[in-house]
């Protein structure tokens, strides 16, 4: 039997995101080896609120930063995971393409 490994996963804001939208930066959760990310905006019930982790995207970094420092995670394997992800995200493109 195949033994299961947890995929990491690690915090990231997006600077292309326009913070004027929820009011700040919002983080996004990026899972190792898998293409995408969830960002944290809430889950739609009238109660939920977004994530906002910086008025500023050096605010919302550092914040990430901190977060993932939390979890173990330096940042080359933080690095790692997302690059990871964006393999996955280009790998599926390309599987749709032929």
């Amino acid at each position: 039997m195949k033994q299961q490994t947890k995929k990491r996963r690690c915090y990231y804001v997006s600077p292309t995101q326009d913070p004027e939208v929820y009011g700040g930066y919002v983080p996004s959760l990026v899972t190792e080896n898998e293409a995408g990310h969830a960002p944290l905006i809430g889950n739609g019930d009238p109660m939920s609120q977004p994530w906002i982790w910086g008025k500023t995207l050096d605010e919302a970094e550092a914040f990430a930063a901190e977060k993932n420092t939390r979890k173990g995670l330096s940042e080359e394997d933080v690095d790692n995971i997302i690059a990871s992800s964006m393999r996955a995200q280009y790998a599926g493109e390309s599987e749709a393409t032929k």
